[in-house]
């Protein structure tokens, strides 16, 4: 469990774990509030399965609110293997809002979009990931010196990356001097799903795919539709499938805000048939930059925010034998922080509200049904 705060006046922090019963779950955990009162995060681990509880909170020798929290039961069987997203680093950027007005001067730091997405990759390899995916828009326009930042990302990963491209990263309608995905990839030596990636880990395949269209915002599923159901459908019946897209499948017929993605005729059938060749699959895309969870046909799909701007996370998913556990943490280094919060404030405020989305969203675990292996 990630808590994040702010707003707090330098000082310590104690955090205990206690279950409905006041029964204290795990050591108690103290930090120091950062000395210059920027955001803060902390992982409390070790706490028990499928229980309700609550954090108790004292800072400064004063209690606080506590924060009530449930964790995730236990999946069927050992975990097999832990892969982590990010998405929508947008290398290169210099701000952030509809007008780009929310802007940092970084000083002798890295970009934030470069130190947002190098601080998720510890983050998430510390975690435990074993691969890497970067789910699209690694650039912002698509140039040679922001493909080259990904490639340094990339080199410095200690896991594999694959990585499938976004609408910004292709043939950008601001930018005439692009450098195509494919360009890069040779140039670079960058794994990208050009159209199609497929990598198979103990008990997992996965599976990403290129959504794009060349100097378009939205995304189009139909050149690759069939490929995907090929794939999916000749993994093992017993793995878990995890398909990654750059554009979001869309659960309505008319646009659900902006940007646009997969339109919900084509995203239907997709998800229809998935359902029909391997149901123990779950969708992921990022490109909205919110978190958001829907379901159609019994197959899963999910939208993770970007790692630049508010909430600044990075994703990660455990496959056990028996199911699926999606987890989303906040990049969480005090100057990341501090940018990302910062951030909050765009669409005049409502950001806040829209970015994070709801806590189900962003974590949950998915049993799969054994009847689903047996056809």
């Amino acid at each position: 469990m990630q808590l994040v705060w702010r707003g707090l006046a330098p000082g310590e922090l104690t955090l205990t774990a206690v279950d409905a019963t006041g029964s204290v779950l795990a050591a108690p955990t103290v930090v120091e509030v950062d000395p210059a009162g920027r955001p803060g995060a902390v992982v409390l681990d070790r706490l028990p399965p499928d229980t309700d509880g609550e954090v108790l909170l004292r800072h400064r020798d004063e209690a606080i609110a506590p924060v009530p929290f449930r964790t995730d039961p236990v999946l069927p069987g050992p975990p097999l293997a832990r892969v982590a997203t990010i998405s929508d680093l947008h290398l290169g950027a210099k701000g952030f809002g509809h007008l780009g007005t929310i802007v940092e001067d970084p000083g002798d730091l890295d970009p934030h979009p470069i130190r947002c997405a190098r601080a998720a990759i510890v983050e998430a390899t510390a975690w435990g990931a074993e691969h890497l995916v970067g789910k699209g828009d690694l650039t912002n326009h698509g140039q040679v010196e922001q493909w080259r930042a990904w490639a340094g990302l990339v080199a410095d990963c200690p896991v594999p990356v694959d990585a499938l491209p976004g609408n910004h990263d292709r043939d950008h309608p601001l930018v005439a001097a692009s450098l195509a995905p494919e360009d890069a990839a040779v140039a670079f030596g960058l794994s990208l799903a050009l159209p199609l990636t497929v990598r198979d880990l103990p008990g997992t395949r996965l599976v990403l795919a290129d959504t794009t269209t060349s100097g378009r915002n939205r995304g189009n599923l139909a050149p690759v539709l069939d490929d995907v159901l090929d794939v999916v459908a000749e993994a093992d019946p017993a793995a878990t499938v995890l398909l990654f897209l750059h554009h979001q499948l869309h659960e309505w017929y008319g646009q659900e805000g902006w940007p646009r993605g997969i339109d919900r005729a084509d995203a239907v059938t997709l998800l229809r048939r998935i359902a029909e060749v391997h149901p123990r699959t779950l969708v992921s895309s990022g490109h909205t930059h919110r978190s958001r969870r829907t379901r159609h046909a019994g197959i899963t799909a999910t939208q993770v925010g970007a790692t630049k701007d508010y909430p600044g996370v990075w994703a990660g998913y455990t496959v056990h034998e028996g199911g699926v556990r999606q987890l989303v943490r906040r990049i969480s280094p005090p100057d990341v922080l501090a940018w990302t919060d910062r951030t909050r404030r765009a669409a005049l405020g409502a950001w806040r509200f829209a970015g994070p989305g709801p806590l189900t969203s962003r974590c949950f675990a998915l049993a799969w049904d054994p009847v689903a292996v047996s056809r």
